[in-house]
């Protein structure tokens, strides 16, 4: 089994932060979409952390499925096959994100 292991670095001038960290296991069915869109909304997050995908690819297309448009910014590891994945979505107007380490494990 690989295990994707992804390190973000975030810089904000606000040390107040809402963060949304799921295992979501499988994102490609339009009933998680609209459990995360709502859960997005209800917590106010600046941060969305999604581990178990289940998906080889994203792009800000997708991200509209379930994402607001102010969580604009995004980096994933994909899933190998019918398992893992690991997503980062956050607000560009709140942090600047950069990846520093991107690596799968098996």
């Amino acid at each position: 089994m690989h295990i994707p292991v992804l390190q973000s670095y975030f810089v904000s001038m606000d040390n107040n932060w809402n963060i949304l960290n799921w295992n979501i296991r499988g994102i490609n069915d339009r009933e998680k979409w609209l459990a995360l869109r709502d859960k997005i909304q209800e917590t106010n997050c600046e941060i969305v952390c999604l581990q178990e995908t289940k998906r080889e690819m994203f792009d800000h297309r997708y991200l509209q499925n379930f994402c607001n448009r102010s969580l604009n910014q995004y980096d994933y590891c994909p899933s190998s096959g019918a398992s893992g994945g690991i997503i980062t979505i956050w607000k560009n107007s709140s942090f600047q994100g950069e990846t520093l380490f991107k690596n799968e494990f098996s």
